[in-house]
Order: C-alpha cells, then sequence, then structure tokens
C-alpha cells in the first residue's frame, strides 16, 4: 500500500479539495447504513461536496433524497449477474469522472471490492470503514486485498481494531471513529405524544424500556426474564417496543404471563423514538449478539438514561464513561441486580443527571472534523 502519514488532528483541514463519494449497498436500514448517512448529512451540511451511493429505492437511498443529499442509484450491486457487472465498472467510472470525485468511502464490502475492481491502477483514494461485527475472513487472499485496496480504514468502535490488525493492517492505518449524534436533537424535543399516560403508568414506576428490533439476538426474552428475579416488582413498569424481525410479540407475551408480569407493555415501533424516550427512566440492551455500533445506547444517552448493557462488541465501551453497567449476555440474574442498583433510592435519578453533564462536554462535531482530518492527510492537505 506505500507509506501512509500518520493522521494528524487539525482545527480546520482545507475542503476545497474534497468531493467524496459514500458507499452503502444494502438494502435495510441497519448499522452499517446510518453511519454513511450520518457522515454524508455531516459533510453537506459542512459545505462539502457528497454523493451517496446505494441500492435503487433502499432505506438509506430515500432517506438521503429527504435529506437534500445528493446521490446515485444506477447501480445494483445486489444483481451478480457477470455482464451487468462489467456494465456497472463502466458506468461508475463514468460518475467517478462527472461528478469530479476525488475520495471513494465504502462502507459494505461489496462497495469496497466493486471501487477496487473499478479503479484499479487508477490511483483512487480509497477509505474503508468497516462496521460488520463479524470478523473478515483471514485467509491470504484477503489479507492480500486488504493491504492493497484501501488507503486508511475507519471503525466504529475500538475492539474493532483487532479484526484489521488480524489483516496485517499497521495502527497508523486505522482510527477509530465512534457514531456521532447531536445529543441537542434528543434534549431539546418536546414530546409529540403521552405515552406514560396512553399506557397508565403509575406516576411512581420506574419505566425501564427495551426499544430495538425483536430479534434474537438482541435477547429482549432476557430482559422479560429478569423479572422473576426482582425483588419489589411494583417498582418498575417494562416496555418493549420494536419492530417484529423473528420474534413475535405473542410469543414475548408468552413468556411475560409464564412469569406472572402485571406491570409490562407491548407498543408498536414509535414514528420517532424520542417519544419513548423522555418517558424512559432506564434502558436494558441485553444483546447477545450483533451491535457493531449501538445507535439507541447513543439515543439513550442523549436524554440522559441511565444503561444496562451486556458485555458485547462495542456496548461496554459506548456506555463505560457514562456509568453504564454491564451484565454477562444471557443472564437475566444480572439485568435485575442492576434494576435493583438503580432503582435503591432513586440511584438512576442521580446518574441520569450525571449522564446529561458529561454527553453536553461532547463535542457534536468530533465525528465531522475527525473524518474531515482524515480526508485531508489523504489528499496531502
Amino acid at each position: 500500500m506505500g507509506q501512509q502519514k500518520k493522521i494528524i488532528y487539525m482545527t480546520f483541514p482545507s475542503r476545497k479539495k474534497f468531493s467524496i463519494l459514500i458507499m452503502a449497498s444494502v438494502r435495510w436500514y441497519n448499522a452499517s447504513a446510518h453511519y454513511a448517512l450520518s457522515l454524508a448529512q455531516c459533510l453537506k451540511k459542512a459545505g462539502i461536496r457528497v454523493v451517496l451511493f446505494g441500492i435503487p429505492q433502499s432505506p438509506v437511498i430515500i432517506k438521503s433524497k429527504e435529506l437534500g443529499i445528493d446521490i446515485f442509484d444506477k447501480i445494483n450491486l445486489m444483481n451478480k449477474n457477470p455482464v451487468n457487472y462489467l456494465l456497472n465498472i463502466n458506468k461508475f467510472r463514468k460518475m467517478i469522472i462527472e461528478k469530479k470525485i476525488n475520495i471513494i468511502h465504502p462502507h459494505i464490502s461489496r462497495d469496497h471490492t466493486f471501487s477496487y475492481l473499478a479503479l484499479m491502477r487508477k490511483n483512487a483514494f480509497i477509505i474503508r470503514t468497516r462496521s460488520d461485527a463479524i470478523p473478515p475472513k483471514n485467509h491470504i487472499l484477503n489479507k492480500f486485498f486488504y493491504s492493497y485496496s484501501a488507503r486508511h480504514y475507519t471503525v466504529p468502535a475500538q475492539y474493532m481494531k483487532s479484526f484489521l490488525k488480524s489483516m496485517d493492517i499497521s495502527d497508523r492505518q486505522i482510527s477509530v471513529v465512534p457514531q456521532g449524534i447531536n445529543y441537542r436533537d434528543f434534549a431539546d424535543y418536546t414530546p409529540c405524544r403521552d405515552i406514560k399516560n396512553e399506557l397508565g403508568i403509575p406516576a411512581n414506576r420506574a419505566v425501564v424500556s427495551f426499544i430495538g428490533r425483536l430479534d434474537t439476538i438482541k435477547g429482549v426474552e432476557h430482559f422479560i426474564k429478569s423479572y422473576s428475579f426482582l425483588k419489589d416488582k411494583t417498582r418498575y413498569h417494562f416496555i418493549i417496543s420494536g419492530e417484529e424481525i423473528n420474534i413475535s410479540v405473542n410469543s414475548l407475551k408468552k413468556i411475560a404471563d409464564q412469569i406472572n408480569i402485571k406491570n409490562i407493555s407491548f407498543i408498536e415501533r414509535v414514528n420517532d423514538v424520542r417519544d419513548l424516550l423522555s418517558i424512559t427512566d432506564i434502558g436494558v440492551i441485553p444483546s447477545i449478539g450483533s451491535e457493531a455500533i449501538c445507535r439507541i445506547a447513543l439515543e439513550m444517552l442523549s436524554f440522559g438514561i441511565p444503561i444496562i448493557g451486556s458485555n458485547i462488541n462495542s456496548i461496554p465501551e459506548t456506555i463505560a464513561y457514562y456509568n453504564g453497567i454491564v451484565v454477562t449476555p444471557g443472564k437475566p440474574e444480572e439485568i435485575a441486580i442492576a434494576l435493583e442498583k438503580l432503582i435503591k433510592g432513586d440511584y438512576f435519578k442521580k446518574i441520569g443527571k450525571d449522564i446529561k453533564l458529561k454527553i453536553k462536554r461532547e463535542a457534536p462535531e468530533k465525528f465531522l472534523s475527525e473524518y474531515l482530518n482524515i480526508y485531508s492527510t489523504l489528499l496531502g492537505d
């Protein structure tokens, strides 16, 4: 790959040269798509030329259009036809020239491979964000590809650096850039719904929420089962909100019925998660896998919500600074112990105030500035 400059953090890097293609060819709006879109949105707000590349009619493309971000959706990399692939390479090259792209930033492996093959020997500046919780295949061909196909790599969490090091990528070629979030978008939000009143939750109960897709990997059943280990069950009201993926609401209700939970509510995925966060006292993220980027944790913290999270991937490092309690995945009894610790003497309220003070000190521009520094270094500014 040749010698790479160490990333130097500059306050105001030159932006005139930047014309960036953010690539996110995913069918659904997962963590990688959200990370890519967040970056594109930040770049656009900063007055930088940015184009988002994605699958036609995919959620990330639709959301980009709504935000006024320039898009390119004329290539569907999910189509594996060899002839189409070759035609797409030619189409891609023309687009790069027409839009005067000088930095290509893929977030998905198929985009990374495609952009490298399309622009091989063209001295393209490729920076790759790897946000997949599954490590790359560690074989010689893949190592060779990783070594020569990108100028720099970024990951959203510290633990993921080991994935790239296993591919013989050096420390100076890796930057950890956690997902950015502007807490003001949450802290200053005025709820559109009074969900607590809608559900008839008494004022003296602490609302404990699981918010996320209803999927086995999210561990929601362990959250429900933690109820049976609580000593004073009258202090809590559990809320579960999310889209059914491979777990149905009815199956979760059966688990709740088996342990005779009286104070629990199941609600559909809300249009604006902030309405639900505004009534949440404690958040529980009981995942047993995934969580390369834990977006709901960032959203909860922006509301000053204490978090109980499992010791999985990015969760511990996301919540550690904010007095989060880390528990063993699949251990509902540990969730219960953590809840009792937070409820004792209304300790969760004190932690909530501490979280709000800490999050106010976090610069919302940090996410953007770190990428501007990386881009600037790659372009030799």
